[in-house]
């Protein structure tokens, strides 16, 4: 149940990444690399979100979700309120490697969360 749970999380993740990466922009255009520590939290969240399922060869895993970002940033260049920034998809695989850093430490928290619930019981 509790992965069930994850996956769905991991899964409604990846769209709200989707789709507010291709949404008109919420933050205001500054010209200040503030959006960078979103991006970096952003996808260090979704890659140590994902690690805690994909155990097994994860660095295949950091490359997929680093290229996702790097393919939001193209299809960015597509929609009328955005342009691809370089540094966005910089700060991206920055936080692919700090999440799967991240899960390198707590390395199976579904797992222990319904170890957790089970002795609740």
């Amino acid at each position: 149940m509790i992965e069930r749970l994850w996956k769905l999380g991991g899964w409604l993740g990846i769209v709200v990444t989707l789709v507010v990466s291709l949404s008109p922009p919420m933050l205001g255009e500054s010209g200040s690399h503030a959006d960078k520590i979103v991006h970096f939290a952003g996808y260090a969240v979704l890659m140590f979100w994902w690690a805690q399922l994909v155990v097994e060869r994860r660095w295949k895993l950091a490359v997929a979700v680093a290229l996702f970002g790097a393919a939001i940033e193209l299809l960015q260049g597509l929609t009328p309120n955005r342009q691809p920034d370089g540094l966005d998809a910089l700060a991206n695989s920055g936080g692919v490697l700090f999440g799967w850093l991240a899960a390198r430490v707590l390395p199976n928290l579904p797992a222990c969360l319904a170890a957790l619930s089970a002795s609740r019981r």
